[in-house]
C-alpha cells in the first residue's frame, strides 16, 4: 500500500489533482494487494498548491496545535472537481481515483479546542465550532458519517505528570513520550529535575515544595498523573491534591502495605472510598516487575490500557 502511495503521489504532483485512493486488502486481483490480514483502506493524497491563500494557514494552526501539545480537529471536505488537462489516470496506479480521471477538490480546516476555526471552513461555522462541545462530532455525524466529509482528531493523547525525579521518573518519561504522551516532571530537587536529566519532557517543573506542587498545572481530563516522589509522605501529600482534579488517571508507586496506610491516612482526612477508587495503587500492571526499566514499563501499559478506555 504504502508503495502504491508513492507512485500515486508522483502523479499528483505531475498532475497537480488530488486523489482519493481505495485499497481492497482482501484479494489478489488487480485492484488488490493480496494481504491475508484483510479490511480496506482509504488514503487521500492531497495536491498542496504553495501559491494556495488558505492552506498554509491550516497547516501553520496544525504544526501549533500539535508543538505547543493542544487538541482540535481537521474537518475535511471532498468534491469532484475536473482534473486539469495533462492529469494523470488514477488507473495507472491501480486505484480507484475518485472518478476515473477526474480529480477531487479538497476544503479543510482547523478547529482548536476553543473553537477557532482556521482555513477553508468545510462546512457552517455553527457546526465547527460546536465541535468542542460535541465531542468531535459533526451535526451528529461522525468521521466519513455524511458522504465526502471527515473529521479527523488531531493533537496529542493527553499529558503525562511524573512526580519525581528519580530512577524510576527517569525511566518512565522516555518511554511515555515515545508512544506520544506531553510529559512534565515535576519535583523539587533541582539536582534531579533538569533538562540535562530528563532531555525527553517537554517541561521540568520545579515547584518550591510538594505542598503546592500543583500550582501552575493545567491539570485536565486528559491528564495522567504518576506519583513516585522520593517519601511516602511526599507521595501523600501529592495524592490529596491529585484527588481535588479532574485528571483521567492518578497512579502511586508503593507496596500493598504503603497504598493501605495512605488509604486510611486519606480517609482519616475526609476523602471517600469514591475518591479513593480513582487511584491506581500499587502502580502499573502486574507483570513481575522489579527494576526501574521494568516498572516504567509497566506504568506505561496501564496508562495506555486507561487512555483507550
Amino acid at each position: 500500500m504504502e508503495a502504491r502511495a508513492i507512485r500515486t503521489a508522483l502523479d499528483v504532483l505531475e498532475a497537480r489533482s488530488s486523489r482519493l485512493m481505495d485499497y481492497e486488502l482482501t484479494n489478489a486481483d488487480s485492484a488488490g494487494l493480496g494481504m491475508i490480514c484483510g479490511g480496506r483502506g482509504r488514503l487521500l493524497i492531497e495536491y498542496v498548491d504553495p501559491a494556495a491563500g488558505t492552506r498554509p494557514d491550516v497547516l501553520a494552526a496544525l504544526r501549533d496545535v500539535l508543538s505547543t501539545g493542544g487538541r482540535g480537529w481537521l474537518v475535511t471536505r471532498l468534491t469532484p472537481a475536473e482534473a486539469p488537462a495533462n492529469a494523470v489516470a488514477g488507473a495507472s496506479s491501480g486505484i480507484a481515483a475518485g472518478g476515473g480521471e477526474q480529480g477531487l477538490s479538497v476544503e479543510r480546516c482547523l478547529v482548536d479546542a476553543a473553537g477557532n476555526v482556521s482555513g477553508d471552513p468545510a462546512c457552517s461555522l455553527p457546526d465547527l465550532q460546536a465541535l468542542p462541545k460535541m465531542g468531535g462530532a459533526l451535526d451528529g455525524h461522525t468521521a466519513g458519517d455524511r458522504p465526502g466529509m471527515y473529521v479527523q482528531p488531531v493533537g496529542l493523547p493527553g499529558t503525562a505528570y511524573v512526580f519525581g525525579a528519580g530512577h524510576c521518573g527517569k525511566s518512565l518519561v522516555p518511554i511515555l513520550s515515545m508512544v506520544g504522551f506531553r510529559t512534565v516532571i515535576v519535583d523539587d530537587r533541582v539536582d534531579f529535575a533538569n533538562p540535562e536529566r530528563f532531555p525527553d519532557a517537554d517541561a521540568v517543573v520545579i515547584p518550591e515544595t510538594f505542598e503546592n506542587a500543583f500550582a501552575g498545572l493545567d491539570i485536565d481530563e486528559q491528564s495522567f498523573l504518576v506519583i513516585m516522589t522520593r517519601g511516602h509522605m511526599f507521595d501523600r501529600t501529592v495524592l490529596a491534591q491529585a484527588l481535588h482534579t479532574q485528571a483521567r488517571y492518578i497512579g502511586m508507586i508503593g507496596s500493598r502495605k504503603k497504598v493501605a496506610e495512605t488509604r486510611q491516612a486519606l480517609l482519616d482526612q475526609g476523602f471517600t472510598d469514591e475518591d479513593l477508587a480513582r487511584v491506581h495503587a500499587p502502580i502499573g500492571l502486574p507483570i513481575g516487575a522489579e527494576t526501574p526499566e521494568e516498572i516504567a514499563v509497566s506504568i506505561a501499559a496501564e496508562i495506555i490500557r486507561v487512555q483507550h478506555g
